[in-house]
C-alpha cells in the first residue's frame, strides 16, 4: 500500500510540474489545523512529508496563520509551537491581519504553493483554483490530493491551444502555396505497390525422402514389408554346384 501511495503522489507532482511549472524545492504552506492533527497522531512533519513526496521541500507559514493560532488560546498551544518553527513568508498583512484561510488564498495568487490544511471549507475553495495542490492528513498518513477537475480542464485547454496553433500554421502555409502557384492540385495519386506472394525459403523446407524410407518414417505398418521379404526368399531357389569329377564320370557313362 505504501508503494501505491508514493506512486500516486509522484503522478500528481508530475502533473503539476508539466502543466503548472512547479519546481523543486516545493514550497508547502502549513496551517495550525494541519499541525494539530500531526500532533494528535504524533507525526513528525519535517521527516514524513519529504519522505512521502520523495522530493526536496520547504515548509513555510505566514504571520496571519501564527496570529490566528495564538488567538485560539491554550487548546492548540502545541500546534502553535510547531507552526512557529517554520519559515515565515511575508504575506503583506502586517498592518491588518486576516484569517489564516484568507491569507493562504491570497498567497497562492501568482505563486506555486502546496497548501497543507485540514480545513474542509478552505479545501473546497482551493479545488476551484486551477493548478492548486492540496495536502492533508488521513490519521497518520499524509495525502497529496489528486488534481481537481478545474486543474484538469485547465491543462486540457492548454493542450488544445497548442494543437489549434499548429492547424492555423498549416492552413496559412497552404494558402501561401496556392497564391504562389506552388501547390500541385492535379497531382496524380501514388499507386500502392502490390506485394506478390513470396515463395517459401528453400533452406527452411524439409528434404524429400525416398518412398521406402518415407513409408517407414511415417509410422506405416511394417507387416507388409516383412511379407514381401518372406515371399522373395521363397521364390529364390537354392542351386547346388555339381563337382567337376562327377560331371566327367557322368559324361563317360553316356559315351559307353
Amino acid at each position: 500500500m505504501k508503494i501505491a501511495r508514493y506512486k500516486k503522489a509522484q503522478r500528481a507532482l508530475s502533473f503539476y510540474k508539466n502543466n503548472f511549472k512547479f519546481r523543486e524545492p516545493f514550497q508547502i504552506i502549513v496551517d495550525a489545523t494541519f499541525c494539530q492533527v500531526a500532533l494528535q497522531f504524533q507525526i513528525d512533519i519535517n521527516e514524513q512529508l519529504p519522505k512521502y513526496l520523495q522530493s526536496e521541500l520547504r515548509l513555510v507559514t505566514t504571520q496571519c496563520i501564527i496570529m490566528e493560532a495564538e488567538s485560539l488560546g491554550p487548546q492548540i498551544q502545541g500546534a502553535t509551537q510547531i507552526v512557529k518553527k517554520f519559515l515565515v513568508h511575508k504575506c503583506g498583512h502586517d498592518k491588518k491581519p486576516i484569517s489564516g484561510a484568507d491569507c493562504m488564498l491570497a498567497m497562492i495568487k501568482g505563486n506555486n504553493y502546496i497548501i497543507a490544511t485540514q480545513d474542509r471549507d478552505l479545501q473546497d475553495k482551493l479545488r476551484s483554483k486551477p493548478g492548486q495542490p492540496i495536502m492533508y492528513l488521513h490519521k497518520r498518513t499524509p495525502v497529496l490530493e489528486q488534481p481537481s477537475e478545474a486543474s484538469r480542464k485547465s491543462s486540457d485547454k492548454k493542450i488544445g491551444k497548442t494543437v489549434n496553433f499548429g492547424e492555423v500554421d498549416v492552413n496559412k502555409l497552404k494558402a501561401m502555396k496556392r497564391s504562389e502557384g506552388v501547390e500541385d492540385t492535379d497531382a496524380v495519386p501514388v499507386k500502392k505497390k502490390k506485394f506478390k506472394k513470396k515463395q517459401p525459403n528453400p533452406l527452411s523446407c524439409k528434404k524429400k525422402k525416398k518412398k521406402g524410407a518415407e513409408g517407414v518414417g511415417k509410422g506405416n505398418d511394417l507387416s507388409g514389408v516383412k511379407d514381401k521379404l518372406i515371399a522373395k526368399k521363397q521364390r529364390s531357389r537354392s542351386r547346388k554346384k555339381t563337382p567337376k569329377h562327377v560331371k566327367e564320370h557322368l559324361l563317360s557313362l553316356n559315351k559307353n
